[in-house]
């Protein structure tokens, strides 16, 4: 039984591993091309395959450490702000070269030994014209290779590196991205956390006001009040993707994201199209179209308000996401990523107006018109059970007791409320 567990270990680690290192042997890669170590001079070389291209991520900062005898040491900065494990030792003199989304890699060239039993040498030229070079020194046991090879850079976007290494750097090839990427898909979604849970601990639906009329007519003829005013407002989504920036710029990017049941809307789903150069965050506005209008009359003697008014719902929750990148030479690869979602929305303007005896014009217009809503709503339910108690008491044959004066129901409730679908 032990026998068949360390079996079934080494068949898992021996899974694991060939999984690993297929990641820098099979992927959108220009040609791969390794340097140095071409007789297996060290029984001590590790395979190495570092990469982070199917998380989102591509090398935006190279180490080099070495000496006239040994390239010693390889480290690798990914644009998430990650670090590569350390390839080979950090020994001998120490050479860096970082750079941003925008600048790409031009060249690089690669030497071995004067043998071909370790690297030899490696140079990074960049688009904005800097570099950086290692090399053996020209003489000696351990002298450089007079051969260079120019591994080609396809999009110049650098994705890892791949080779053996023991305490030094025994062979080494770069990893490049073949063509640029012509399309981003983004569906998929899986927020952190439910929407129902969501709208418990952070969703809030906020008012925007977008028109008030108070009137108080001391006249002895009704007034006539009018309201018609658009808002500008916008509802607004908005989508960070960190490979967006990572992969260059200068492609279409298709956003495929529902989000159910928040807000003020009972639903909102999103299938958008966009080019965009030199931005980390996908933004799209629309026109909420919020128009309040109405017509209402103010009798003599009353106060009369109209508010007009929209809900909104900001909404921002973290995700994880499926993208998937279509290269401009036909090639596709996906991968898992995290991401922010933030979107604004507004619903339907709604118009309410109502009215009551006397002066009121000090009280808050919304309040004012929530306040006798409710009111008239009472009266009408009162006036409803009363109605029911009189015809059950007709049917039994008893007499209903008349509703007092202090409770009985204006004439007018003063209330009358209207809805405009903007």
């Amino acid at each position: 039984m032990k026998f068949l567990s360390l079996l079934a270990a080494a068949v898992f680690a021996t899974t694991a591993a060939a999984e690993y290192y297929k990641e820098c042997n099979e992927g959108p890669f220009a040609p791969l091309l390794l340097v140095g170590d071409k007789h297996d001079a060290s029984k001590y070389d590790v395979d190495i395959c570092e990469q982070q291209y199917t998380t989102g991520a591509v090398v935006s900062g190279v180490d080099v450490w070495g000496s006239k005898s040994r390239i010693s040491g390889i480290l690798l900065t990914y644009s998430n702000g990650q670090k590569s494990h350390m390839v080979g030792a950090r020994d001998g003199d120490h050479q860096k070269l970082e750079w941003g989304s925008s600048t790409t890699v031009t060249s690089v060239k690669l030497w071995s030994d004067w043998d071909a039993r370790q690297l030899g040498g490696l140079r990074i030229e960049l688009s904005d014209n800097r570099s950086l070079d290692m090399r053996l020194g020209d003489s000696g046991k351990d002298r450089i290779s007079a051969k260079v090879f120019s591994p080609d850079v396809g999009s110049g976007i650098l994705l890892g590196g791949f080779g053996t290494a023991d305490n030094h750097i025994t062979s080494w090839g770069w990893m490049f991205l073949e063509s640029k990427v012509e399309k981003f898909t983004v569906n998929d979604f899986k927020f952190d956390q439910s929407i129902e849970q969501y709208r418990k601990e952070k969703s809030k639906n906020e008012r925007l006001i977008i028109d008030t009329q108070v009137e108080y007519n001391v006249a002895s003829r009704p007034l006539t009040m009018h309201m018609d005013k658009r808002s500008d407002k916008r509802n607004s989504y908005s989508y960070s993707q960190s490979s967006t920036l990572s992969f260059g710029f200068g492609y279409e990017l298709e956003i495929s994201g529902q989000v159910a049941g928040v807000g003020p809307k009972s639903s909102f789903s999103v299938e958008l199209k966009t080019s965009f150069e030199n931005t980390q965050e996908w933004t799209k506005s629309d026109d909420a179209g919020l128009t309040a209008k109405t017509i209402h009359e103010c009798p003599p003697g009353m106060t009369a308000m109209c508010i007009g008014y929209a809900e909104f719902d900001e909404f921002k929750m973290d995700y994880e996401a499926t993208v998937t990148i279509k290269l401009k030479s036909g090639k596709t690869f996906s991968f898992r990523e995290r991401g922010t979602k933030e979107q604004t929305l507004y619903a339907k303007t709604q118009v309410k107006c109502a009215d009551q005896q006397g002066d009121h014009t000090k009280e808050d217009p919304y309040e004012f018109v929530e306040r006798r809503i409710e009111e008239t709503r009472k009266e009408a339910e009162k006036k409803e059970e009363e109605k029911k108690k009189q015809e059950e008491a007709a049917r039994n044959g008893t007499k209903a007791t008349a509703p007092s004066n202090s409770t009985a129901t204006p004439k007018r409730s003063g209330v009358v409320s209207l809805f405009f679908n903007a």
